[in-house]
């Protein structure tokens, strides 16, 4: 739209300020001004409006100054001291009144720079008029954001604005658009004057002016549910303009729960149809919470022919975003936007891979019908499912369930086989059947005989080591099986000499503490100077001393839940117990019925024969089965490398 303007002459002495001019703040360096104009002359022309002042019969019209106010003062400034005639008449442009204010932003935008406040209240001015955001926007040239962002500091507390316009130093922009995030001027008072100066960075008064208010940045919750499905139920989103990545606040955490945890319902209605004992939704779930369950084993099924061409269909359109990752990072002008597409696809990607993976656990229905199922909130705000979590009650009932499975195939009376050589052999009881005592004392004297075998073998150590740090870095889900290498370097030795009093006896723990012993004598006295003297030391014996501290870190106590990882270790160092272990009557035959005794005897020797042995003692039996056993490398399911 254009807009004309009348040129005219008005005499100085019929100028008044105008109420629209937008500059409020104190007019300073009036003298320079008038100096300016009487050494060059008059340059730009004043922006008049009519204008009526007086009451009553004295009521007259004149013309105000909404742009040039300056340059009115440095005239009248000029006029007492006989450098302007009493009459002298001024240029001017004459505007209506309804564009006054609007003229007076556009020239001192374009001047003197305003102080920011004025603008603010010039933007907030026009808009309060009728003007829209959009309008106001298209007329300065500037974007709707900009303008909004005007209104915002606009709004703020007059107490706080009229401190900002005293001195910009006592409390900044950034601080005046931090207290913008609150429409109360109550509160962003409180939130800057009950503070200490120390204690008002914007930061911090952003974080009190939205105590009890979720940050939808990065927040799990809020990109599960959704902003837009927050807002429909009701729930009320504070955005802050100030913040390029326009940052929100959603105020009804309780709200923004309920959501989740319907949603999470929805998830889990058709789990329980799968037949699990149970199926619980979780808002949040952490690590210590997790404890709590004990996750069941399962297997692997292949997958189907749909689901291999979808993880090929995935693996290539992943090979695709590496290479247009490599050319981007290559390219003159980095593409932020192209980044962040590329970073958002290979995050789905890697979700995809994952609920993929997750359909081909399968559990035993006699594990189903006891174990349960946790519906939760990943950490990146997508859906995860749990499944296979026994509550410790769950866990007990199943072991006790296994057990009375087990005896009643196991024979009634050991004396009914006689001394029948010809009969098949019976079968061991698994790992279960025995006591949990007995279970980790086993499990102490694999433990140090992995940690021996591991201390000779860089190449397996080194992989282990990686392994655990992968999927320390790489994994996020949660899995039931840790890996072996304690990360946090934990050594396990007072704990495999509390469940096993006959380890010291063990040649791998003699081998063991040795390597130990010697790694510790080549140290510097003072631990302040061991990192120093590793970074001299020639790389052959740092990788010896790191295969050494890998080695011991390695766990493969029950209670580690490193099951499936110490097996892996164990085949990759070709691990035999029978080499290192033998069942004594000290270490384990004691720890075992005289019906399991019985049973070891006929797998392991099945040339004897059986005759009388219900008569002897335990104690008896027992030595008597040691001296069987000796050098027939028989050994118990928990010590048995399981088949890969």
């Amino acid at each position: 739209m254009e807009h004309t303007n009348e040129s005219i002459l008005a005499k100085l002495a019929d100028l008044v300020p105008s109420p629209y001019n937008v500059r409020r703040h104190a007019h300073t360096g009036i003298d320079e001004l008038a100096a300016l104009i009487d050494a060059q002359g008059w340059l730009h022309p004043l922006t008049v409006h009519e204008h009526v002042v007086g009451r009553g019969k004295a009521r007259k019209a004149v013309l105000a100054v909404s742009a040039g106010e300056r340059r009115r003062r440095a005239l009248l400034f000029l006029q007492p001291r006989g450098k302007l005639p009493a009459d002298y008449e001024v240029a001017c442009q004459l505007v209506t009144a309804e564009r006054a204010r609007e003229v007076s932003v556009a020239e001192n935008s374009g001047r003197e720079p305003m102080h920011p406040a004025d603008e603010f209240e010039a933007f907030k001015a026009l808009v309060d008029e009728g003007r829209g955001i959009d309008d106001v926007a298209a007329r300065f040239d500037v974007s709707p954001l900009v303008v909004q962002r005007r209104l915002k500091l606009a709004a703020v507390s007059p107490r706080l604005l009229a401190l900002y316009r005293e001195d910009d130093k006592a409390i900044t922009l950034d601080q005046l658009m931090a207290l913008a995030i609150s429409d109360d001027p109550v509160a962003q008072e409180r939130a800057w004057f009950d503070s200490n100066e120390w204690d008002r960075s914007p930061a911090t008064l952003r974080r009190k002016l939205t105590a009890g208010e979720v940050e939808a940045a990065g927040h799990a919750l809020v990109r599960f549910v959704g902003i837009e499905a927050y807002e429909a139920a009701g729930g009320v989103v504070r955005r802050d303009l100030f913040d390029d990545e326009r940052g929100r606040f959603l105020g009804d955490p309780e709200l923004l729960r309920r959501l989740a945890s319907e949603k999470l319902e929805e998830i889990a209605d058709p789990l329980r149809a799968e037949g699990w004992a149970w199926v619980e939704c979780r808002v949040e779930l952490d690590s210590q919470a997790l404890r709590q369950f004990t996750p069941c084993e399962h297997t692997l099924r292949s997958p189907s022919a749909m689901e291999e061409d979808e993880l090929a269909e995935l693996a290539s359109r992943e090979a695709e975003l590496e290479r247009e990752s490599e050319a981007l990072q290559g390219a003159q002008a980095w593409e932020g936007a192209e980044a962040e597409r590329i970073g958002l696809e290979e995050e789905d990607i890697e979700a995809r891979r994952r609920v993929i993976r997750a359909g081909l656990k399968i559990w035993s229905p006699q594990v189903i019908v006891r174990a349960g199922v946790i519906v939760t909130v990943s950490r990146e705000g997508d859906a995860q499912i749990i499944r296979g979590l026994l509550r410790e009650s769950d866990r007990k009932a199943l072991e006790a369930s296994q057990r009375r499975a087990r005896k009643e195939q196991e024979p009634r009376a050991v004396r009914e086989q006689g001394d029948d050589t010809s009969a098949a052999p019976a079968q061991l009881p698994p790992m279960a059947s025995y006591s949990e005592a007995l279970i980790r004392r086993l499990a102490a004297h694999r433990t140090v005989v992995l940690q021996a075998q591991l201390m000779g073998n860089l190449q397996v150590a080194l992989a282990a080591l990686t392994h655990t740090l992968l999927r320390r870095t790489f994994v996020d889900d949660y899995v039931a099986d840790r890996p072996a290498m304690q990360i946090n370097a934990t050594v396990a030795v007072h704990t495999m000499l509390d469940v096993a009093d006959d380890l010291k006896g063990n040649r791998a723990f003699k081998a063991v503490e040795a390597a130990k012993a010697g790694g510790h004598e080549r140290l510097p006295p003072q631990r302040a100077e061991w990192f120093e003297w590793l970074i001299e030391l020639p790389q052959p014996d740092i990788l010896e001393l790191l295969t050494l501290c890998a080695a011991l870190t390695v766990s493969a106590l029950p209670n580690a839940g490193t099951a499936s990882d110490a097996n892996a270790v164990a085949r990759a160092l070709g691990l035999d117990m029978a080499d290192w272990w033998e069942p004594s009557a000290e270490g384990f035959l004691n720890h075992v019925s005289k019906v399991q005794i019985v049973q070891v005897l006929k797998e392991a020797r099945p040339d004897l024969g059986l005759r009388d042995v219900e008569g002897m003692k335990k104690d008896a039996l027992a030595r008597t089965a040691e001296g069987h056993l000796k050098g027939k490398r028989w050994l118990p399911q928990v010590l048995r490398l399981p088949v890969s």
